[in-house]
Parts: structure tokens; C-alpha cells; sequence
């Protein structure tokens, strides 16, 4: 779940377009050996630009410009984030700077394809029209969309359609963090690393089958010793937040594992006076649990008006999401106790994982947003797909219509045990979790207890089926 100022911070990256310097030469493609960890999460067939052919394929080879945005020495991709609106400045820098930290890795290691990567930056700023103009713009320079994440998307047939440099309309592949939006998500021509939780294809209106993440919440079932029941606040910004968040607390209902006592549409700029409510109905209710689908500033606020209201707050399940899993949320006194759930290895684990340190020490930043962990597997997952082209049709054979060929093929990515199992040939999301608590300013691990681990169980997933906007009611 997403929403308006999710993980904001202060600065906006406003600049249309950046780029990662290329090299002056293409060198051959080279990077680390392949890693596995104890996950849960099965056996990694990533290999993203980390299996060294047995013969250098760039040996020999005349590279050629084959198509918009794939030069002789440069591969170039687009992300693009809502950073510059003035209602959340900062939303999703995250997106940018994991697929910038993804390309600076390729880079140091050889490059893609004999190729360097070059990043373009977009700045969608919550806004179809920027978001179109956005599309328009990777059509016309890009090979490819990567890491990208907008909330307000606009004309999804621009990246469906658009020609390519032989003048057929072939499209262009989008590999973002995450769609939100219904018609992005079931686009045949996007491949998101986060995965579709609503059933496609959708025509706009009227009921889908929904997957819902269930599994956490038996979980804390079994923490709180007792049936969960509580308030729910969902992020209701946008349509597309609210679609996307309704699924989680209906299917929780169906499940009989949660109990709504009340349910509320919050915005993610929502002022401390609007919480007053929120705990009121809690103490009224006796409720067990709180359930954030909204952003850390939510969360901090409501547990800020708990303590405010003189809430006993033992026994109650405080729950978040990865939009919880930041830096300044850690920082905050009024918190402790809060649990959140991830589908990845958390950052204080990167001991347990060579992809995670991979991470980290590319992207430059002690915590950085979470929406960048998404960013650059869907750089790992489109390193993939263009290997897979190099190994079979050579460094030439990339082209915007391999690149679409390819990535369905791509069935268990892991992003070398770092996540769970992703198969792009399915718009599906992933059974796989770690839940933490925030205990004394530090997220520590609760379940599984297995450093390294995530719980991969498929009875995690549940299937709602509805209207979920029609479900909606704040």
C-alpha cells in the first residue's frame, strides 16, 4: 500500500533529466559471482550481469546503435517518481536513486550489453499530465522504463504503442517499483517488481479478485494471544490508493482475522487533530489493533495522539508497512513498539545477503527509502532479461522488442535471495515477508526469527474478490 507523502523528504528532486555519465569506452560486460543465502525465498536464477560468460561476447563484436535509446556505447533507461509536487516534496526520491545506485553498479562492473547505462530522470509530481509527458519522454529517448513510481498515471497506450526506431509500433517495456493505478498495473507492456495484487485485465470499473497479505496478521494473532479487532486507516489520496489499500482489510474481514471496529480515510498530510477521532473510537472499542495503510507521518501521529488521550497501550497491535520502514519514523520517541512487515531482507541484515550489501554500499546513504530496495531489483530484473538477449543473439540483439520478449521469460526472480520469488510472466504479488518491531529505536527482527530468512508460506496470500472502491465508505 502506498499514499499521498509516503517516506517524503524535504528536498525535491525537480531537474527533468539527469544523467549517469557513460564511460569512454564500452567495456565488456563483467560484475560478481552470483550469491545465495539461507532465504526461504528460493533458489536465485537472477544471475542480473553477474555471470561472466565463457567467452567475453563483447570480443570481436562492432556495436551497433539497434534501436531509441540503445547507441553503440550507451543503454538508456528512464525512472520516473512523483519528487517535486508541492503537496509531497520528496515522495518517491526513493525510486531515483535506487535506479541510479543500480546503473552506478552496472557501470563500475562493465556495463550491460558492452554497453554503459545512462539514467534519465522524470519528475511526475502526482500528475497524470506530467506522468504522460513522462511516458512520451522515455518513448522518444529511452530503452526502457526502470524503477519508476507515480501515483496519478495518465495515457498508458503512449507505452503501449509508441514506435520504435524501425517505426513499428512495439512500445516500450516498464519495469517500475510499483504500479498503483489499475490500467498500469495490468498494462501487457509493464512488469513490476512489486507485483499486481487485483486480477487482469481491468476494464475501469467493477469488481477484480484480489490477493491480500494475510499471513502477518496471523501472526500477530498469535502475538496478541487474543482475535484481532481495531480501526483501519486507509490512504485515500487518490483512487488508485484507496483501490489498493481496501483489498488488505477485506480480505483480512473474509479471514476472520481481523475485525473491523472502524475504518477511516486518512490523507497522508492529515493534521495531528484529525487522529483525535482514530484513538477515540480505539478506547471506545477496546481495540487490539491499529492497521496503517497510510504513510509513517500517520503513524507517528496516531500513536502521538494515543499517548496524548491516555490510551493503555499494552496488548495493542500497533501495524505498519514498509512505508514505515524509514529513518526518520525509527528516530521518533512516540513509536516504540510499532510492528511492519517487508517483502525484503531489512537493511540492518546486510551481513546475510551479498545483493543487500551490494545495495547499501552503492546507493550511498546509511537508510535510505524503501521505495529504493524496488528500484533497483527492477534494474536487476531488466539486466536479466538483456543478458538473456546477449547469450542467445549477441550484444546487437537488444532492441525494445527483445526487451519485452524477455522479461516474461524471467519466472523465479529473487534478486539473488533478497526477495521473494517474482515471476513476470504472472501479475502477481509475492507470499513472502520478515515482520520487525521498533524496539528502543532499533527494527529488530520477529518473525521469521532466522537471520536472513523470509517466511514464503503460500496460505500468506488470500483471495478477496469486490469492488474495493465501492467498499470504501470514509
Amino acid at each position: 500500500m502506498v499514499t499521498l507523502a509516503a517516506c517524503s523528504r524535504d528536498e525535491a528532486a525537480s531537474t527533468p533529466e539527469t544523467t549517469v555519465p557513460p564511460a569512454t569506452a564500452a567495456p565488456t560486460t563483467a560484475a560478481p559471482e552470483p550469491v545465495t543465502s539461507d532465504s526461504t525465498a528460493g533458489g536465485d536464477t537472477t544471475a542480473p550481469a553477474t555471470t561472466e560468460a565463457a567467452a567475453d561476447p563483447c570480443a570481436g563484436v562492432t556495436l551497433e546503435g539497434t534501436d531509441t535509446g540503445i547507441s553503440a556505447d550507451t543503454i538508456t533507461v528512464l525512472v520516473m517518481a512523483d519528487v517535486g509536487s508541492e503537496l509531497a516534496p520528496g515522495l518517491f526520491q526513493g525510486s531515483i536513486d535506487g535506479t541510479k545506485a543500480w546503473a552506478k553498479a552496472v557501470n563500475a562492473a562493465g556495463g550491460l550489453a558492452c554497453r554503459q547505462i545512462e539514467v534519465i530522470e522524470w519528475d511526475s509530481k502526482i500528475s497524470a499530465t506530467e506522468s504522460t509527458n513522462g511516458f512520451l519522454e522515455a518513448c522518444a529517448k529511452a530503452a526502457a522504463m526502470i524503477g519508476s513510481t507515480s501515483l496519478f498515471i495518465g495515457d498508458v497506450s503512449i507505452i503501449e504503442t509508441c514506435k520504435d526506431a524501425s517505426g513499428a509500433e512495439t512500445g516500450i517495456a516498464d519495469i517500475p517499483e510499483r504500479a498503483v493505478d489499475a490500467l498500469h498495473q495490468c498494462s501487457t507492456h509493464v512488469f513490476t517488481v512489486a507485483g499486481v495484487n487485483g486480477s487482469c485485465p481491468y476494464t475501469g470499473t467493477g469488481p477484480r479478485d484480489y490477493q491480500a497479505a494475510v499471513g502477518v496478521y496471523r501472526k500477530y494473532t498469535e502475538i496478541a494471544g487474543a482475535p484481532l479487532h481495531g480501526i483501519y486507516l486507509v490512504p485515500s489520496d487518490l483512487p488508485s490508493t484507496i483501490a489498493s489499500g481496501m483489498p488488505t482489510i477485506r480480505g483480512l474481514n473474509q479471514e476472520g482475522l481481523v475485525v473491523s471496529d472502524a475504518e477511516y480515510g486518512v490523507s497522508g498530510r492529515a493534521e495531528q487533530a484529525a487522529f483525535a477521532e482514530y484513538v477515540a473510537a480505539m478506547k471506545t472499542a477496546e481495540s487490539n489493533v491499529a492497521i496503517n495503510g497510510s504513510n509513517d507521518q500517520a503513524m507517528i501521529k496516531l500513536r502521538t495522539e494515543a499517548k496524548a488521550q491516555g490510551l493503555d497501550e499494552e496488548g495493542i497491535i500497533w501495524s505498519c508497512s514498509l512505508s514505515c520502514y524509514t529513518e526518520g519514523f525509527q528516530q521518533d520517541p512516540n513509536v516504540d513498539g510499532t510492528y511492519l512487515w517487508l517483502p525484503f531482507l531489512p537493511f540492518e541484515e546486510r551481513d546475510s545477503n551479498a545483493e543487500l550489501a551490494t545495495f547499501l554500499d552503492n546507493i550511498d546513504q546509511e537508510f535510505p527509502q524503501s521505495w529504493a530496495v524496488g528500484a533497483w531489483n527492477s534494474g536487476r530484473a531488466f539486466e536479466q532479461a538483456v543478458n538473456s538477449i546477449v547469450a542467445a543473439e549477441g550484444p546487437n540483439g537488444v532492441t525494445r522488442a527483445s526487451i519485452l520478449a524477455a522479461m516474461p521469460t524471467i519466472t523465479d526472480f529473487t534478486s539473488n535471495d533478497w526477495i521473494g520469488s517474482v515471476d513476470f510472466s504472472k501479475k502477481e504479488i509475492s507470499s513472502c515477508f520478515v515482520i520487525l518491531q521498533l524496539n528502543d529505536g532499533e527494527y529488530q527482527r520477529v518473525f521469521p526469527t532466522e537471520v536472513g530468512t523470509l517466511d514464503c508460506t503460500e496460505t500468506n496470500l488470500a483471495i478477496w474478490t469486490g469492488d474495493s472502491l465501492a467498499e470504501f465508505q470514509g
